[in-house]
């Protein structure tokens, strides 16, 4: 589980991006074809930051960590 706490104001921001599903105050959803494409594109060498930021979400909001850590499960 994620030790960044998402605020109700953070966790709106967060549902704006078209590839969250939901979002708790410690957790982000993901759509599922937006885990297949992250898998696909990391695959083929991108990095997991660069393939979060290339999808609309803001590192400084969800952690610098939070895409190698999803990527990895």
């Amino acid at each position: 589980m994620s030790k960044i706490l998402y605020n109700n104001l953070e966790q709106s921001l967060l549902l704006k991006n078209s590839n969250v599903i939901k979002v708790s105050d410690r957790s982000i959803s993901y759509h599922t074809d937006f885990k297949v494409k992250a898998v696909r594109e990391y695959l083929t060498g991108k990095t997991p930051n660069q393939i979060f930021i290339e999808n609309g979400f803001n590192l400084e909001l969800i952690g610098y960590e939070k895409p190698k850590g999803c990527l990895r499960r």
